[in-house]
């Protein structure tokens, strides 16, 4: 065994090399969610392609950049490789996930050949397709959500291909920022290039190699010992999802069978439906993604990502239904089935482990709009808005008001509304918690979000409720769902129209405001359980109404002291 201070060291220069790559791409990209967000992946892996390192952002791609790479260099092994090359792709047919989530590799060469790689994944600004952002709500197939890239070298040697560049701008609403975004990952490996070989002048390549071994089956061990510590059996679980935008009013079931077996853990979503004609089709590297999220849950979370955590895991996502889709079927709204994947695997595992067991989150709301450069014929502005879905109540604590549910982004995912301001002719009227939205429960759930934006020119409007609209982030152990999301246009206006979940290119007027309001997370436990003067504290902070109060928790509230009415609150509660 080497020595453990040193393999601690070397751990933690490996996980800040792929932050500062992650970092540069950021802060070198032309799109103004991912520059404002900050929200890169960034995965390191040594010659055979094995994960020895990435980020602690980008939760969703845990597992793409690994899968990618994996196709990549089918295309392009490791022998006609060369320094300073850059390989880019985002079939999710090969690895990916959707069409806007670009991968960039960088081989970094040691002793005349590939000793490690960097990849480097970004939501880039756009790549054509039906609606801006390569984010059309209605999509049925992978084209309509814009240019898909096979693994090839955008870079040969240091020496970027002019040809494909061409083509991507070509194929971009806004040329300017997808060039911008795609420097911007070759960036991000550049930085990680320069300081591998840091590591390797300091350590020696056979040195950092033999440390790198270390590493993984360390964290194989950990996975291995937390999966043995899990109570042994067959457990199983199912979460529905509310439709896909194109069969309106179908449901789609992610069912799996999870199996604790000594120190193996088996995922198998046989039964899953069929996949959809929509775009709610999860990819096979989301849905591993969202597996391996889950399993981190149940065993230590601070267990190291890399190659090592995935040995113990045996999977099955069945070819062709909504967690593994064949050809060409749509999947930029994945993460309804993905979301479904982790509520799936938590109902699963309820029995083991109940004082895990969570109210569902809420999913991931999108707007893109797109328009003319005010003053210009020709070109194009176009927009992406993110609000993540917040998370539902556990046993013993509320769930934090308007925080991303992890497995979509940290909190860096929330943007600062003026730098949307400065790039786009918008203006953001409010951002704030939506009242009576939480599930009520023993525990509360997140309250859901509302954003309301102005569009200041004629705009291209796209809308996406990734899921639980209709039918709203379930509760658990008796608590209740959460309030739905919507879409409304003009809300309180004379030509007020709610929009539906999913809707693609609905024009709007300059002057037209856009009400987003995104679900509240479930709740957890009987809400007649709940302590009087927490719900006193969440009226007071505007979470919730006086009315729902009492009619949701049985509480009554004095308006005018704001404290509990004792006598009335057991009245109500009888």
């Amino acid at each position: 065994m080497l020595d453990p201070v040193l393999s601690e060291i070397v751990k933690n220069a490996l996980l800040m090399v792929a932050q500062e790559a992650g970092i540069r791409a950021a802060r070198s990209a032309g799109s103004t969610f991912v520059s404002q967000s900050a929200e890169v992946a960034c995965a390191l892996f040594d010659k055979d392609a094995r994960l020895i390192a990435q980020t602690d952002v980008g939760q969703m791609h845990l597992s793409a950049l690994r899968s990618m790479l994996a196709e990549t260099l089918k295309d392009h092994p490791p022998a006609t490789l060369e320094d300073g090359d850059i390989l880019i792709t985002n079939d999710h047919f090969r690895g990916g996930i959707h069409p806007t989530d670009v991968g960039a590799f960088r081989p970094i060469f040691h002793d005349g050949k590939p000793a490690f790689y960097c990849g480097v994944m970004m939501i880039v600004s756009d790549l054509g397709g039906i609606s801006a952002g390569g984010l059309p709500a209605n999509a049925t197939e992978c084209f309509h959500e814009g240019l898909i890239i096979p693994p090839l070298k955008l870079y040969n040697a240091g020496v970027l291909d002019k040809g494909l560049s061409r083509m991507i701008r070509a194929n971009s609403r806004t040329p300017d920022k997808i060039a911008a975004d795609i420097d911007a990952l070759a960036a991000g490996g550049n930085v990680a290039a320069k300081r591998i070989g840091e590591l390797v002048a300091k350590y020696g390549y056979e040195k950092l190699s033999a440390i790198i071994d270390e590493l993984l089956d360390y964290s194989e061990r950990l996975v291995r010992q937390g999966i043995a510590k899990m109570p042994p059996g067959k457990y199983r679980g199912s979460y529905e999802v509310e439709e896909d935008g194109i069969e309106l009013g179908k449901t789609y079931k992610v069912q799996v069978e999870v199996t604790i077996d000594g120190s193996t853990a088996s995922f198998d979503f046989t039964g899953t439906s069929p996949q959809a004609r929509g775009a709610i089709n999860c990819s096979y590297s989301q849905s591993l993604s969202c597996v391996v999220f889950a399993l981190r849950c149940y065993i230590d979370p601070s267990i190291t990502m890399n190659e090592g955590f995935y040995r113990p895991l045996k999977l099955n996502f069945p070819h062709g239904s909504l967690v593994n889709p064949r050809y060409p079927a749509a999947a930029n709204l994945r993460l309804a089935g993905g979301q479904a994947i982790i509520d799936a695997i938590n109902e699963a595992l309820e029995p083991a482990y109940p004082e895990l067991t969570t109210g569902a989150p809420s999913t991931v709301h999108t707007v893109t709009a797109h328009g003319k450069v005010p003053g210009s014929d020709e070109r194009m502005w176009s927009m992406l808005d993110v609000s993540m879905g917040p998370g539902g109540a556990r046993a013993g604590i509320d769930a934090d008001d308007g925080l991303p549910f992890l497995m979509h982004g940290n909190s860096g995912y929330e943007r600062n509304t003026e730098g949307y301001e400065i790039s786009y002719p918008v203006i953001y009227r409010r951002v704030e918690l939506v009242p009576d939205s939480g599930g009520p429960g023993k525990w509360r759930g997140s309250c859901g979000i509302v954003r309301e934006i102005e569009f200041l020119t004629d705009v291209q409007l796209t809308t996406r409720a990734t899921d639980r609209c209709r039918k709203p982030p379930r509760g658990a152990a008796g608590g209740k769902p959460g309030l739905g999301g919507s879409w409304i246009l003009n809300q309180g206006q004379a030509d007020e129209q709610e929009l539906p979940y999913k809707k693609t290119n609905h024009p709007a007027r300059a002057g037209d405001v856009l009400t987003c309001t995104v679900s509240g997370g479930g709740g957890y436990g009987d809400p007649f359980e709940r302590d009087p003067e927490l719900v006193a504290r969440d009226v007071r902070m505007g979470r919730v109404s006086i009315a729902r109060a009492a009619s949701d928790y049985g509480v009554a509230i004095d308006p005018k002291t704001g404290d509990v009415d004792a006598a009335a609150t057991a009245r109500l509660r009888k």
